[in-house]
């Protein structure tokens, strides 16, 4: 198979696993020394930025904000070592958090910009922009 279709069904993969609402993405999905960033977007104006163990930190807070979040895939495009996806990401607030109340359903839509190496994420840059529910 070639990379560029290995790189589209490990970024699949991942979106699969990460709509099980379990952290099993992060351990399947990512490289030991994968980097991860995402943009300031309102709440959050610094944005985030940090190792596998960061986003893993991370992702663990958003699945116990967040536990019933889904993506569902928009776009994507695939080449040798990158993928990018377009997704549109929703969920209900299960705690207030930041400008987020109790039960607030949200909603995003991504941009997502992947670098791969045998099958496994080294690099996310996402881009995030909330949308009115």
């Amino acid at each position: 198979m070639q990379t560029v279709e290995k790189n589209e069904q490990a970024v699949r993969r991942c979106v699969e696993l990460f709509n099980q609402c379990t952290l099993e993405w992060m351990d399947r999905c990512y490289a030991a020394n994968a980097e991860w960033a995402e943009l300031p977007i309102p709440g959050i104006s610094k944005g985030w930025q940090g190792d596998r163990a960061f986003l893993r930190e991370t992702a663990g807070l958003v699945l116990r904000l967040y536990p019933d979040r889904q993506l569902r895939v928009l776009n994507l495009v695939a080449q040798a070592g990158q993928v990018v996806l377009e997704q549109d990401w929703q969920g209900t607030a299960a705690a207030a958090f930041g400008n987020v109340q109790l039960g607030e359903k949200v909603r995003f839509r991504v941009a997502s910009f992947f670098s791969l190496a045998d099958g496994l994420i080294t690099r996310q840059t996402d881009y995030v922009t909330p949308i009115p529910v």
